[in-house]
């Protein structure tokens, strides 16, 4: 009685779990053939680590050892990140006679502007990105942390801009008199006292975050480039280590829709 039972209960569940899933004829869309199916795996040991910055003014495609910074930095607490890319001086394309010029905005001894800093900046998160891995025919999936954008900085244009106006003030100095004497055009906006406040208090709180930027140190950074021992040490930890299986509470149908929502074609 018990075997029969037992037996039966076997063949129940077995053919619970081979009945086919719905095809994709149901839905609408092409009946395309499996070419393969490929175990997936998630790890979390470099999700807290893992950043992926952007270049949008390089090249689509950049090969490895083409961006390397002579020096890279970061701020730990805000997050921020610079890099000092060099500049081919020796290039047909430099141009030396301005490059020393904005060289004023690096130093005082008439160097050349032979780097280009890129500064980071955080983009909105609007959807999770992860960082995939395929290994002996596994695919192994870590999320990522934060996206950045790394964009050009154009602070030694705000220094060679503060030299020359520090040179020009004793010109100006000598014309106070004859500027006094000239007439000036007052422009008056009326704003209501809560506009004020409102605007006071935006422009104390975005002073007071980027006095607190700026007031944080540099830490260095130590860069690695693809295909370097310390790269590949790292990378190797994208691969996950935990081979029990994930159970899915949902069904395919409810998994599909929450990852890319009504699943109607009609709709």
């Amino acid at each position: 009685m018990d075997i029969n039972m037992d037996i039966n209960m076997d063949v129940k569940m077995e053919a619970a779990s081979t009945k086919p899933l719905p095809s994709a004829a149901a839905y609408g869309l092409p009946d395309d053939e499996i070419m393969a199916e490929i175990p997936v795996f998630l790890t979390h040991k470099l999700s807290k680590n893992l950043h992926l910055l952007q270049y949008p003014q390089s090249p689509n495609q950049v090969k490895p050892g083409q961006l390397v910074p002579s020096v890279a930095r970061i701020k730990p607490i805000h997050g921020q990140i610079e890099m000092d890319m060099p500049l081919d001086v020796q290039s047909p394309m430099y141009n030396t006679e301005r490059g020393r010029e904005l060289g004023a905005g690096l130093s005082d001894n008439g160097r050349l502007l032979d780097i280009q800093t890129l500064v980071s900046v955080d983009i909105p998160k609007s959807s999770n990105y992860l960082a995939a891995v395929v290994h002996s025919g596994e695919l192994h999936l870590t999320p990522m942390e934060k996206v950045t954008q790394l964009r050009p900085s154009l602070k030694y244009l705000d220094k060679v801009a503060e030299k020359i106006k520090a040179a020009s003030k004793l010109d100006d100095d000598e014309d106070d008199e004859e500027k006094e004497a000239k007439a000036q055009t007052v422009q008056v906006t009326v704003r209501t006292a809560e506009a004020e406040e409102a605007l006071r208090q935006q422009q104390n709180s975005i002073a007071f975050m980027q006095q607190r930027l700026e007031e944080e140190p540099w830490s260095k950074l130590s860069y690695f480039d693809v295909g370097t021992e310390e790269s590949t040490s790292v990378s190797q930890r994208l691969v996950a280590s935990n081979r029990e299986d994930l159970l899915c509470k949902s069904t395919p149908d409810e998994y599909l829709t929450a990852i890319i929502g009504n699943m109607n074609p009609n709709v």
